[in-house]
């Protein structure tokens, strides 16, 4: 399983899906995997695979106000904790969900002014998904639709992980 590395004062930490999983627990799954890899792809493109960013260096604007995206963004930069996050569910990239507006687009900047930004792409959640995510926000989940959807959220959650990041994501440097 590959990790994240990033500094935290003078501590090296090296933070895996598992860490991150461990601090959100089930509820959106996904979102966590997809978070964690959005991270990596951004460290990649800013820092390459030899630097390691500081915690205290790094915002995000994310387009997803749901709690996996937040807790994975907050658990490796800690940016909720120091005020370095931002949501914009408008935020015109990546408006995938018929129901609501709400992007699966980041974008992960350092305090230089260098920025990704990172894209979930178009095709990895299926429609049942958001079908489902409208219905647990109406209430309407039956125990079924309950175990089918954590099911798909897992399994969705194992793909995003499995997935070379050229085929989950599109990574592109804005600044």
């Amino acid at each position: 399983m590959s990790v994240i590395r990033i500094k935290d004062g003078k501590e090296l930490l090296e933070i895996g899906f598992p860490d991150i999983r461990k601090y959100h627990g089930s509820l959106a799954l996904m979102a966590v995997a997809v978070g964690f890899r959005s991270l990596q792809a951004a460290f990649l493109e800013l820092y390459g695979d030899q630097a390691v960013p500081e915690r205290k260096a790094i915002s995000i604007l994310s387009g997803h106000a749901g709690p996996g995206f937040r807790d994975a963004f907050e658990f490796v930069t800690r940016t909720v904790t120091r005020g370095a996050y931002r949501v914009d569910t408008d935020y015109p990239q990546a408006q995938y969900d018929p129901h609501r507006a709400q992007s699966y687009a980041f974008v992960i900047s350092t305090e230089d002014g260098s920025a990704v930004e990172v894209v979930l792409k178009e095709h990895f959640l299926p429609g049942e998904f958001y079908d489902y995510l409208k219905k647990g926000r109406e209430k309407t989940m039956t125990e079924a639709d309950t175990e089918t959807f954590g099911g798909l959220k897992l399994a969705l959650a194992e793909r995003a992980l499995a997935l070379p990041l050229d085929e989950l994501l599109y990574i592109r440097r804005v600044r």
